[in-house]
């Protein structure tokens, strides 16, 4: 998967694991607030993920992030967290700022180079933003 799009769907689902720790109640209308997207544009995207075993769908409009789309979606919370706390921490970026570029460097950086990163940072704990980064 290497489309930035299907990625921030994943990415905005891991953070509503994160805040319930459940990852088979996700709500599509949920994604489209936080996203701020058409509900058509989540209904499109979720077909998507559908169809490459990223997520399930459950009755009731549950989405469900697999096995697969759980791991994807843990290792990009994980670049993203581990390059904002360098641009924040290292760097003294701004951390609205950091949040921005951060974000868009997660698809950029290959997992191995952010690997070396948190390495190169001592595995940090948390990101600038206070939440755990997660372990891959």
């Amino acid at each position: 998967m290497h489309n930035q799009s299907q990625e921030d769907y994943l990415r905005t689902m891991y953070l509503f694991f994160e805040d319930s720790g459940d990852r088979s109640n996700i709500k599509s209308v949920d994604i489209a607030k936080k996203m701020q997207v058409s509900k058509a544009a989540v209904s499109k995207m979720l077909k998507k993920l559908h169809e490459q075993a990223f997520i399930e769908v459950n009755p009731y409009s549950s989405i469900t992030l697999t096995d697969k789309g759980f791991k994807k979606a843990k290792k990009l919370i994980f670049k993203y967290r581990i390059i904002g706390y360098f641009l924040v921490q290292v760097l003294g970026v701004s951390k609205k700022n950091a949040h921005e570029e951060a974000h868009r460097l997660e698809h950029a950086f290959s997992e191995q180079t952010v690997k070396k990163l948190s390495k190169y940072l001592d595995h940090p704990q948390h990101c600038f933003c206070g939440r755990k980064v997660p372990k891959i």
